[in-house]
């Protein structure tokens, strides 16, 4: 896994949707999971509400389309990589007004230095992801941090297993490139 613990780290629950499973219940459960994927996919903290919300009005619309016994996960994953590569695509045609503010530190209380380091190293995986190309930012998030194996991812995205290895190897190798580079950068300043 490449996460940095406690930077970008969401419990993967695995949970099953049952017949009695209410959009509440899905609500409350995946919540955090859908905002960490979303920024995990590029969009944006200051429109990470909104786009959720954008994605769990689609799960209320298509509950009942769900299959019993499958991953909730993988499910809600693929509603999020259409909606965030919808909102990449329309973003283009926004400006951005004002400089993304730092995601929150959602542990405990951590120490002043503690909390600085937390920051910069989430700042240089979401950055270092922003430069990983969006198509396998999605393969490389849903396999190396969130954990799927990548005949789920090719089920879910609908690409074939070469395809998902494939994609893996390189934006694997693109986020060291990346995160290398971001690295030598913040060390000359």
């Amino acid at each position: 896994m490449v996460a940095v613990p406690g930077v970008l780290a969401v419990a993967k629950t695995d949970a099953v949707c049952h017949p009695q499973t209410d959009f509440r219940t899905v609500f409350r459960t995946h919540y955090r999971f859908v905002r960490a994927t979303l920024r995990r996919l590029g969009v944006g903290q200051s429109e990470l509400d909104d786009v959720a919300q954008d994605i769990f009005v689609i799960v209320y619309r298509k509950l009942d389309t769900f299959r019993i016994g499958s991953s909730m996960e993988l499910w809600l994953f693929g509603i999020c990589v259409r909606v965030a590569s919808r909102h990449r695509r329309l973003a283009r045609h926004r400006v951005q007004s004002q400089e993304e503010q730092p995601i929150e530190v959602i542990d405990g209380s951590p120490l002043p230095d503690d909390h600085a380091e937390i920051e910069q190293a989430r700042s240089l995986v979401l950055s270092a992801l922003d430069a990983v190309d969006p198509q396998r930012r999605a393969v490389f998030v849903m396999h190396d941090l969130n954990e799927f194996s990548a005949t789920e991812i090719a089920e879910t995205l609908s690409i074939p297993l070469g395809t998902i290895y494939s994609r893996i190897r390189v934006a694997r190798e693109e986020f060291r490139q990346a995160v290398k580079r971001l690295s030598a950068h913040r060390g000359s300043r």
